[in-house]
């Protein structure tokens, strides 16, 4: 390929990466409108901001799935990253087991999950660290990274009810400090799984390449 068609396509890459960018960051503030605007809702348990971070959490958890599907020595770390989030899902499910079951359930199943997930991948230690390293070693990791900070660090300091009711003073009101935490909660969401599908893909692409070429062998291609 000439180098001016090779410089035209990386301009051209990152040009899309940032327009998906921004529509990653503009989705959320697009739900947080329809929630306040549409569905006239405080940003509650019963919210589509909350329907769509549960939504994105399934949505992860596929992806990692898949690829421990595509390739077997993935599999034991794949079961620590699939049981991390499956453990979130079940805490972002905490209203509806305390409804349907009893107050503070959900505690056991995430219990059941990150124990299976542990013994699980200590199994093959080295086949887990082995994992372990080519996934940090990825580069969609620091992507990841980026929306787990966002997620479990920033979003928890941005939606502090002290912070915000130093803002507000004797203006405050509850809706603006969720809107804030959630808001943040779901761009990170996005993020993660942004990340996720992304490695998911790349695997994708490096199985059916190292397929074709083992059938290449097979066949004595050159």
């Amino acid at each position: 390929m000439p180098l001016k068609n090779t410089q035209k396509t990386a301009i051209l890459s990152a040009f899309g990466h940032f327009f998906l960018f921004s529509i990653l960051v503009a989705l959320p503030v697009a739900i947080l409108k329809l929630d306040l605007n549409v569905l006239k809702n405080d940003i509650s348990e019963q919210s589509l901001t909350e329907y769509s971070e549960k939504l994105l959490l399934v949505a992860t958890i596929l992806c990692y799935l898949y690829v421990a599907k595509i390739d077997p020595s993935f599999r034991r770390f794949s079961a620590l990253v699939i049981g991390f989030f499956a453990c979130m899902l079940i805490r972002e499910l905490d209203k509806f087991f305390d409804d349907w079951v009893m107050h503070g359930f959900w505690k056991y199943p995430v219990t059941l999950v990150a124990a299976s997930a542990i013994l699980y991948s200590l199994l093959n230690k080295a086949e887990t660290m082995k994992g372990f390293s080519d996934f940090v070693s990825h580069r969609y990791f620091s992507i990841l990274s980026l929306g787990l900070a966002l997620l479990l660090v920033f979003s928890r300091l941005f939606g502090m009810s002290s912070l915000w009711e130093d803002v507000l003073t004797n203006g405050y009101v509850r809706t603006a400090k969720n809107v804030a935490e959630e808001g943040t909660e779901l761009m990170a969401y996005f993020t993660i799984f942004y990340a996720s599908l992304r490695y998911a893909l790349d695997k994708r692409r490096r199985s059916i390449e190292h397929h074709d070429h083992y059938n290449c062998d097979l066949n004595s291609c050159r």
